[in-house]
């Protein structure tokens, strides 16, 4: 970066550096919060490795559920975003967007929502949210994997063809990402269903985020649980 920024200081005919005080370079300092938000390393995450290791957090992942078609448990093969539940002109095939999803199981397996949200990568505006009542035997895994999927779909389905997924899921991105293997059968469905959605995309890539910064899909996760329903997405 250092030789680049010389190289382009001398295409000026006049080039001047000054310092300044950080209160006098708000505006700067503003945007740059602005891309960590929505960006904040939105490659650190991804590894390369000669071997695929096998996924280390997939205990308490059932392979006998009994009745429970789990890896099957999308609303629907391509699930629709309701029509009331965002602008249709907001999204362009051109541009990039992000989905946070998330999900949870209060008892591990047992309640289970998941929640998915997609921003406008540029000023991080939310264009659409939706959250998945899952019933009464799902995992934490499971749930997660849920939120992925059923948000892959609905931004297939709303034309986006640009996307950044972002979790506080390491173990289901580093699946997807090919850096761990999936060793659960019952997670294979749904890892199976993420990569269908994701070889639709024109540009895809993943980012890991912590917690706290993945409270709106963790808040839709809990509004799935508590209420017992679905939103944001037609389940006919």
């Amino acid at each position: 970066l250092y030789h680049t920024a010389t190289s382009l200081s001398k295409e000026f005919d006049s080039f001047r550096v000054r310092y300044v005080e950080a209160s006098l370079n708000k505006r700067a300092l503003e945007l740059a919060k602005t891309a960590m938000t929505i960006h904040d390393g939105i490659s650190s995450e991804r590894t390369s490795t000669a071997e695929t290791p096998t996924s280390p957090d997939e205990e308490g992942e059932t392979t006998n559920n009994a009745g429970d078609n789990s890896h099957h448990n999308t609303p629907s093969a391509s699930p629709t975003p309701d029509a009331a539940s965002y602008d249709p002109n907001s999204i362009s095939p051109e541009k990039t967007y992000v989905l946070r999803f998330d999900g949870g199981s209060r008892g591990n397996p047992g309640l289970a929502g998941a929640g998915m949200v997609l921003y406008d990568a540029e000023d991080g505006s939310e264009l659409w949210s939706g959250y998945q009542y899952l019933g009464t035997r799902k995992t934490n895994n499971e749930a997660e994997y849920s939120g992925l999927v059923t948000g892959l779909q609905c931004a297939l389905s709303l034309g986006v063809e640009r996307i950044v997924v972002q979790g506080d899921s390491q173990l289901i991105l580093r699946q997807i990402d090919g850096v761990y293997k999936v060793k659960s059968p019952s997670l294979k469905g749904y890892y199976d269903e993420a990569m269908l959605a994701r070889g639709k995309f024109v540009s895809f890539e993943t980012n890991h985020i912590e917690r706290a910064r993945n409270e709106r899909a963790d808040e839709l996760a809990n509004k799935a649980m508590d209420n017992k329903c679905s939103k944001g997405f037609d389940t006919s």
